[in-house]
């Protein structure tokens, strides 16, 4: 079922993606945990690879149960389509590559997410593609490092673990006018309280398994955008079989069904906890895009609805921090975001690991660091485990 106009995001969460009528009448789209489809005969099978009929033949070109993730996916972030793929690094990767090629230039901001910041520091360069980082993340800084050979600018926000708002209808205009494509990880802001690909982006990334899945139990990742552009991403796809099983697309249909009550719930809880540590004594800082507070918080109310359950929060002290991590009870100690469940860590020790202390220190991530996921529990108690968790910390 692909978007009808007028539907609401939490009706869409629910319904999109759906055929009853072609599933024998199932509520929940089936799995279709199969490799080859059959056609009835020669000229069927013909019509189905050129496109004249809709149909499924083998299930790294195309299968049903994907494909209904994908048109759920597409019609909460309001694109033409989307393609999934196996991780969130896989989709940024899947994005890029058709982009580029060897002597081109790729526009990053500095603050982005470890894993991707490591694949644009060895395994880009390393096909002849010449990573230019911006001095920061305002609009001037990333203009100046722009050139003539640039073919994307590609930028995260909120950003991750620092929670800085990036300007995307200025990035958008840089790169319309540098005649680049913008990409966007999303990830962090996720469709309700953002959608990037209105602000000036032409794809936008997911790690599908974080708020759009929600339960800690996938590891999975989309692009969406028009289908132009996604056209050439699932050609490049299908060729290299960076595909999505039919299990995998089916729990991330059962988790979108609830997408718009969780972060309802994460984005509250998140106020909520950002307020309480804002007000403590022992913590030096709050890095939420909620606070008035916040750096950029009169461009985060701009150009989102909601700020989501992740933030950052330094402490005095690297032991303070490492303690107050140590002392919690309800928040698991690890990495990942948007689960139901909250977690803490040092992203030094978990998003941010692969990249070298200097590194991390020159992008402004300390050792003082902690960062949260607010999951989706009862809000009071998890300001009572931070509370004693806080407490005990020197």
């Amino acid at each position: 079922m692909t978007k009808r106009p007028g539907l609401r995001l939490g009706t869409r969460a629910v319904h999109a993606g759906l055929d009853p009528a072609g599933s024998l009448g199932a509520v929940s789209t089936p799995i279709y945990q199969s490799a080859t489809f059959l056609a009835a005969d020669t000229a069927d099978l013909m019509a189905i690879n050129s496109g004249e009929k809709r149909g499924y033949v083998y299930s790294r070109i195309r299968n049903p149960t994907v494909l209904a993730a994908e048109q759920r996916v597409a019609a909460l972030e309001e694109a033409q389509s989307c393609v999934l793929f196996s991780s969130g690094m896989a989709a940024i990767a899947g994005a890029l590559a058709p982009f580029l090629k060897a002597g081109d230039d790729l526009v990053a901001l500095p603050d982005i997410y470890g894993g991707t910041a490591k694949y644009f520091r060895e395994v880009l360069p390393a096909q002849g593609i010449n990573v230019i980082w911006a001095e920061g993340i305002e609009a001037g800084q990333v203009a100046a490092a722009v050139t003539p050979r640039t073919k994307l600018i590609f930028a995260e926000t909120p950003t991750n673990p620092l929670l800085r708002i990036v300007d995307l209808p200025a990035l958008g205009a840089i790169a319309q006018g540098a005649g680049c494509k913008l990409i966007v990880d999303g990830t962090l802001g996720s469709p309700m309280n953002q959608l990037p690909l209105q602000l000036g982006a032409d794809l936008v990334v997911h790690s599908a398994s974080k708020y759009l899945n929600g339960h800690g139990d996938l590891i999975l990742g989309a692009v969406c955008g028009s289908r132009d552009l996604t056209r050439a991403v699932r050609g490049l796809q299908q060729a290299t079989g960076a595909i999505v099983d039919a299990h995998s697309a089916w729990l991330l249909m059962r988790g979108m069904a609830t997408y718009a009550l969780r972060m309802r719930q994460h984005n509250s809880s998140g106020q909520a906890v950002a307020e309480f540590l804002a007000a403590h004594p022992k913590v030096a800082r709050v890095l939420y895009p909620g606070l008035p507070d916040h750096p950029q918080h009169a461009l985060a109310v701009r150009q989102m609805s909601g700020f989501g359950g992740l933030l950052s929060f330094e402490m005095h002290s690297p032991e303070a921090a490492r303690a107050v991590v140590d002392a919690t009870r309800l928040f698991g100690i690890g990495p990942s975001v948007g689960g139901v469940e909250s977690l803490i860590s040092q992203p030094g020790n978990t998003s941010h690991f692969s990249v070298p202390a200097d590194q991390r220190r020159a992008m402004g991530i300390s050792d003082m660091l902690v960062r949260i996921s607010v999951g989706i529990e009862d809000v009071a108690d998890l300001i009572d485990d931070l509370a004693q968790a806080l407490e005990a910390a020197p």
